[in-house]
Order: structure tokens, then sequence, then C-alpha cells
């Protein structure tokens, strides 16, 4: 979370006529939003993956005769390692509170403090799991994906002891658009409806995982 705070009269709130009389909390924001798209493009090796999004500007008030006191944007920053995490943060918040001082206002700015490290699947582990789920696939296959910036807090364990994360895909081809129990969006797609048919797939696949690490003492290696 990232809250520009501009100047002026009172709270820094000043009439949209009268700009003059105040730092704009908009103009810098928008302008600290375009420099972020920089950091990927411009600072992190062709070799090295990074992201970062900023998916939420706030102001304060609705008025539209009025330039608000404070602006408020939010997003993300993930990386496929920790050193190149780290680096995009430190440099954001570099980016950041430059371009409030060049805009004449000021800035704070709050990281999450626990922030998720990147999954990374046991090569060894990932191959064993694969075959135990396999059987489990309508086509008896278990697909490989690219590294995804998607994080979770099942990093915290990969980072413990050797893991795989696995996918369990939801979708049944559903069409026309319709919500309901068979449909095929994306997770995060707003008619996202789980199948719940797949659920026994999935308890399947933990039964064989599970039975599988037992009996091959995978976890003792």
């Amino acid at each position: 979370v990232r809250t520009v705070r501009g100047g002026g009269g009172g709270e820094g709130r000043t009439h949209a006529a009268m700009p003059r009389l105040t730092r704009d909390p908009i103009v810098a924001t928008s302008a600290a939003v375009m420099a972020l798209q920089t950091l990927v493009s411009r600072e992190l090796s062709p070799l090295e993956s990074g992201v970062v999004s900023v998916t939420s500007i706030e102001t304060e008030g609705d008025a539209f005769n009025v330039i608000p006191g404070r602006a408020a944007i939010k997003g993300t920053v993930r990386a496929l390692s920790e050193d190149t995490l780290l680096q995009l943060r430190d440099r954001a918040e570099e980016i950041l509170r430059c371009t409030a001082e060049m805009h004449g206002c000021s800035m704070s700015i709050q990281f999450s403090p626990d922030h998720y490290p990147p999954t990374v699947n046991d090569p060894d582990l990932t191959e064993v799991a694969s075959s135990l789920a396999a059987p489990v696939s309508i086509d008896g296959k278990v697909r490989g994906i690219e590294p995804t910036m998607a994080a979770e807090d099942f990093s915290f364990l990969s980072q413990a002891v050797p893991s795989t994360f696995l996918l369990l895909g939801s979708g049944s081809g559903g069409v026309d658009g319709r919500v309901g129990p068979r449909t095929d969006f994306g997770l995060h797609h707003p008619q996202f409806a789980l199948d719940e048919d797949v659920m026994a797939r999935g308890v399947e696949m933990h039964v064989r995982l599970a039975l599988g690490a037992l009996k091959r003492a995978i976890w003792e290696r």
C-alpha cells in the first residue's frame, strides 16, 4: 500500500479550478504508476523474471471538482527468486518516494510484513508425485507448466522440506458463458464456478500421494 499526500490549504483539498494552491496527489500517483513500469523492462536481466502490478487506485472523497488531499495505490511485486523479489521491492520504494518528492508530495509505503517467497518444486519429488497422480487424470497424464508468478503460503513449506505443488484442474468445458456447476472459467474470473465432481479426483490424488510417499519412504531421503 502506498499513500501519497498532497499539500495546500486545509488537509490538502483544493478546488479543481485552482490547482496552483496545492500539490496534486493524483498527478503524483499517476507519475509513480508509470515510473514503476520500467522496473522489470529496464532493471531486470532478460534472464530473470518479475512482475510489478498496480491493481488499485483510491482517493478520499468523490467530488468531481475537488483535488483530494490523499491518494492510495495498491499492488503486488513478484519474482521467481528471493533476490530478485527484494531488488524489485527496494527499487519500487525508491521510485515511489522520489516521484512523490518531485511533485512536492509526501508518501508512506507499507509492504506486507510476511511476503510470500517463490514456490520452488523439488525436481525428484515432482517426478515421483507426477507418476503417482497420473492415473487420476482423465487421459492418464500430468502436464508440466511454465513457471508462474502465483504466490502461495505453501512456499514456506517448500523452504523447509522437499516439496512439490500440484494444480488440480476443475474446468469441465462449460459453454455459452453460463454460470453453473459445469463451467470452464479461470479461478479469478467473476463467473468461475467449481465443478464439484472433480473433488473425488482430488481426494484420490492425495490418497495416492500419501500412500506412495509412505511406500517409497521419500520423506526420509
